[in-house]
């Protein structure tokens, strides 16, 4: 079936209001033949069908959309994320919902030893807008029965992960924080285990204090911060203090990927 997209009926036209379909899901329009009612910012209008074929609504009556390429690409059969976004509608790969807007990433089963993406792996997700990793599946789960020194051990001798300090699995982890633009930050006392959090790369250490506990974001005063191997390196925070690497910071940080973050707040 060939597409069905958002006209543009006049210079100016940015998006239209589907008034109503002339024809419905299964019937047959034929090049030429109205097919749909369309209120422009300047006059309703209908539009010809440039095509014939089996008629697939992907909006309803009353739906307002862009003029744009993304309805246009799902009839076409490829992925919504493949298409760029129309500039008159910032929000529209949002406000449609589509599945294939998602975010993919391709995990690779290869030979074991082997670290390489398939050429036609690598080549398939980089066309779908995708990022890709490989991972031997057996020798990972034989891997994850043992303890982490025997584990090591068996990796050097196959060769797994020669090049990348990061075990395949972990590597899976760090491409799909890539794929969805998340970092990772740590809260830890002196005296606490270290725990794991997420956020969005390209926020601040005010929206850090949220995820943590949403009182502490809203009594935010400032965040003691420091890298997680600088800390490692100093031995703790009393080390890091007499290096000078524990810094002071404002609301507006940015968080880095790895930072580890106290807040002082106000209850």
């Amino acid at each position: 079936m060939g597409d069905i997209v958002m006209p543009r009926l006049s210079d100016t036209m940015e998006e239209g209001t589907i008034l109503r379909w002339l024809k419905h899901d299964g019937e047959e329009v034929r090049r030429g033949e109205e097919l749909v009612e369309i209120e422009t910012d300047k006059a309703t209008m209908t539009y010809e069908s440039d095509q014939e074929g089996t008629v697939e609504t992907v909006a309803g009556e009353g739906d307002t959309l862009a003029v744009g390429e993304v309805i246009a690409a799902l009839q076409a059969g490829r992925p919504a994320r493949t298409v760029p976004v129309p500039v008159q509608a910032p929000n529209a790969a949002r406000d449609l919902g589509s599945l294939t807007s998602k975010p993919v990433l391709f995990v690779a089963n290869v030979d074991e030893g082997s670290e390489e993406i398939p050429a036609a792996v690598a080549e398939h997700a980089a066309a779908q807008g995708a990022r890709a990793v490989a991972v031997s599946s057996r020798i990972e789960s034989e891997l994850a029965e043992l303890e982490d020194e025997d584990a090591a051990a068996m990796r050097e001798e196959l060769g797994v992960s020669r090049s990348d300090s990061h075990p395949p699995v972990q590597r899976v982890v760090r491409e799909a924080f890539a794929l969805l633009e998340l970092i990772s930050f740590f809260t830890a006392g002196e005296a606490t285990i270290a725990q794991s959090w997420h956020l969005r790369r390209g926020l601040t250490a005010w929206h850090a204090a949220g995820e943590i506990h949403t009182d502490i974001q809203k009594g935010f005063v400032r965040a003691e911060v420091i890298g997680w191997r600088e800390l490692v390196d100093a031995g703790g925070y009393a080390g890091a203090r007499e290096r000078g690497t524990l810094r002071l910071e404002g609301r507006d940080y940015v968080m880095a990927d790895g930072d580890v973050i106290t807040v002082k707040f106000t209850p």
